[in-house]
């Protein structure tokens, strides 16, 4: 059985596994069985120890409910899909209800088969007092079948009448001898009529699938209005992002043509302030060279008078500055040595044997201390 999966408890303390569907998102709203007054509703019409055969296992609440409360001798519940197949057997065996049987469908090949003691063989099913069909179900292979049971068996039928397909089953139906017993919402309950019906009961007949088909637009009506504003609602939430994003774009841009104004100011600040420093050291170089062509005069003035000694002296700046140049590549070359003996040292001085001498006269000094 299935384990560590949450389970969904009725009223009655049946408990059912849970699916992905609107059946049972209804059902866990209500805690009760799907669409319970349809059931009770309908279920009134069916004998009891009645067979029934449940074509759509998503109504696994309508067959439990017919095992219960209705006395059925045997309820199939038809499922292909065989991992849903195997929930069902678990929903039957722990609801204990050895009257319901879960059958595996081929509609294709009108084949079915069943689990007994872990071995999968062909299904030994009785005939229907009843078939319990949904629009899916009648989409699907599962018509000529369903219309071979008809005519060798003649059952009682409920069917979902909001079917693409309707329409030419129930001219079907009606070629058949069947018609409308109960009908609530769109759901209709047929039997089998053995007389050919009169023109009043034809007539009330066509009345009643004029009646269908309008169901059928305004369900049609409803489910385009529904798309309609499903579709409204999700433009209005993407007009709404993309004008949330414009408007965060906007203040960016904004913020950033501010940050730039503000950047452009700053740099004609500078400009001026660097054009004004310019002029002073301009007039300051003026100055200077006034200054100095007076003094070049004064100057020359007093070479004429000094130019033996400056001669002298020139030779004398000429021999310094040779002197000077050998000190500076003196320099140089020890600034050099200096430079390598400090890299030296710092290598030796970051070395782990350093650190820990160092440590260790730390320590030292304490102890002395």
């Amino acid at each position: 059985m299935t384990k560590n999966k949450a389970l969904l408890k009725l009223s009655d303390n049946v408990k059912l596994n849970m699916m992905n569907n609107a059946v049972t998102a209804e059902m866990v709203q209500t805690k009760d069985y799907y669409q319970k007054d349809v059931l009770e509703a309908f279920a009134a019409f069916i004998p009891e120890k009645a067979v029934i055969y449940v074509l759509d296992s998503r109504l696994v609440s309508h067959a439990i409910y017919f095992a219960k409360y209705r006395d059925a001798s045997k309820v199939y519940l038809f499922e292909a899909n065989k991992e849903r197949w195997k929930e069902i057997r678990n929903d039957i065996v722990r609801n204990k209800l050895p009257q319901m049987v879960c059958v595996r469908p081929d509609w294709a090949k009108q084949r079915f088969t069943v689990s007994e003691k872990g071995k999968v063989m062909p299904a030994d099913m009785i005939a229907p007092h009843m078939i319990h069909a949904t629009a899916r179900v009648l989409e699907s292979h599962s018509l000529a079948w369903l219309m071979k049971q008809l005519e060798q068996v003649k059952p009682m039928l409920w069917l979902e009448t909001d079917g693409a397909n309707f329409a030419d089953i129930a001219s079907l139906l009606e070629k058949m001898n069947y018609q409308v017993r109960k009908q609530v919402g769109n759901y209709a309950l047929y039997t089998f009529q053995e007389s050919i019906e009169e023109d009043h009961a034809l007539e009330e007949k066509i009345l009643e699938r004029l009646e269908t088909y309008k169901r059928q637009i305004d369900r049609m009506k409803a489910d385009y209005e529904a798309q309609v504003a499903r579709i409204q609602t999700q433009k209005e939430k993407e007009i709404q992002a993309v004008e949330e994003k414009y408007r965060t774009i906007e203040e960016t841009w904004v913020e950033q043509g501010k940050k730039q104004t503000e950047t452009v100011r700053q740099h004609q600040r500078d400009v001026n302030e660097a054009k004004q420093l310019v002029q002073q050291i301009s007039d300051a170089l003026n100055a200077e060279r006034a200054v100095n062509n007076d003094l070049n005069k004064h100057i020359f003035s007093l070479l004429e008078d000094e130019k033996p000694v400056l001669i002298t002296m020139k030779k004398r700046d000429a021999q310094q500055v040779k002197e000077i140049n050998n000190l500076k590549k003196e320099n140089a070359t020890l600034t050099r040595k200096l430079s390598q003996m400090t890299e030296k040292y710092n290598r030796l001085n970051s070395t782990k044997v350093i650190r820990m001498m160092r440590k260790y006269w730390k320590i030292k000094n304490k102890a002395k201390d």
